[in-house]
Parts: C-alpha cells; sequence; structure tokens
C-alpha cells in the first residue's frame, strides 16, 4: 500500500485519565437525556485542540515539526483542570458538547501559548484560528436535540488538576467507526519561563 501524499493533523494537549474518568461520568449522565442524539467521543480520543491543519501535504510535516520544538522549548509546563460542561454555539441550540478547561497556572500560560503558536504558523504560511480561543474537550456531537436539563450540570464535583507537560502533532485518519488519532511526534514544554 502506497503511502499518502496528504495527511489530516491537528496539534493537542493530551488529558490525564483521571480527567477522562471526569468527562466519562458526565457523558454518563448526559447520555440518559440526550441518548441516540449525540456522537460521543471515545475516551481514548478525548484532548484539547489547539489547532486543526486539516490535510497538509506529508512532506510539510518536518516543516511543521521544525517550527514547533523550537517553540515548545520557551514553555514550561503549566497545570490545567477540567471544568464545566457547555455547548456551541450554546446550550439553547447545541451542535458540540464539551468539558471546559481552566488554566490553572500563574499568568495564564495556555493562552499565551496558543497566542504564540498561532503566531508562528500564521508566520509560516498556515490559515489560524479567527475565533475567540476557547479551551475545551470536546465529549460529544449533536445529531438532533431535543429537551435538556442543563440545571444539574451548574454544580458539578471539582476535577483533579493536571500538568501539561507536551503538545502532540496528531495524524487523523477517518474511519466508518470514526476517526482515529496517532500521535506523528510529542514536544516537550522545557522552558522556565512564561514565553
Amino acid at each position: 500500500m502506497t503511502e499518502p501524499e496528504e495527511i489530516r493533523s491537528f496539534l493537542a494537549i493530551e488529558i490525564s485519565d483521571t480527567s477522562r474518568d471526569w468527562i466519562e461520568e458526565r457523558s454518563r449522565e448526559m447520555r440518559r437525556e440526550f441518548g441516540k442524539n449525540v456522537r460521543w467521543v471515545k475516551r481514548e480520543a478525548l484532548h484539547v485542540t489547539l489547532h486543526f491543519f486539516g490535510k497538509v501535504p506529508v512532506k510539510m510535516i518536518d516543516k511543521i515539526e521544525g517550527i514547533l520544538d523550537p517553540l515548545t522549548t520557551r514553555f514550561s509546563p503549566f497545570f490545567l483542570r477540567v471544568k464545566g460542561i457547555g455547548a456551541f454555539p450554546n446550550i439553547r441550540n447545541p451542535r458540540v458538547l464539551w468539558a471546559g478547561i481552566e488554566d490553572l497556572s500563574e499568568g495564564h500560560k495556555l493562552r499565551d501559548f496558543y497566542a504564540a503558536l498561532q503566531g508562528v504558523l500564521r508566520d509560516a504560511g498556515f490559515p489560524v484560528e479567527k475565533r475567540p480561543f476557547t479551551p475545551h474537550v470536546t465529549i460529544g456531537r449533536v445529531k438532533r436535540f431535543g429537551r435538556f436539563e442543563w440545571g444539574r450540570f451548574r454544580e458539578l464535583p471539582v476535577c483533579d488538576p493536571f500538568m501539561a507537560g507536551e503538545l502532540t502533532f496528531f495524524r487523523s485518519d477517518l474511519t466508518p467507526k470514526g476517526p482515529i488519532y496517532n500521535p506523528l511526534k510529542r514536544f516537550l514544554f522545557r522552558g522556565e519561563g512564561n514565553g
């Protein structure tokens, strides 16, 4: 089988097993009402997307990795926590269900890293997101929506924080059973400051 000339890919921060447990517990509660009207994200696919490339030529992978390595060396690891449940575009007309991400680091390192990442990608000629950054973990995509009681998801138990110690460059392969994500390379945050 010949290798493809281009691949679907994205950049993300992986979350902890404890965070996945927390999200799965909330998803189980939501399934009772949403049921089969939502395509739920599998446990192993839960992550915080920072940039979606879409299809990129395989020959561009080295260039992307060359951009990311010096960037991540400027940032030190930081702590995040899964917090709250919401929906895009809003809870009255949900299309995407998500778990929020709270940045527990001093100085909002996640926001700063995201801004720096978008900057280096833009400078390298890649299209970047124009909407404001809302860090989240996608937990489901709504196919059809009826009534749903959001009130009981206002007061949720606190999830333990986790350390974001690396950025992962993922390949995404679409299959009939859903996308499969394979890490191409991991870039450690090894700086001492804020970037």
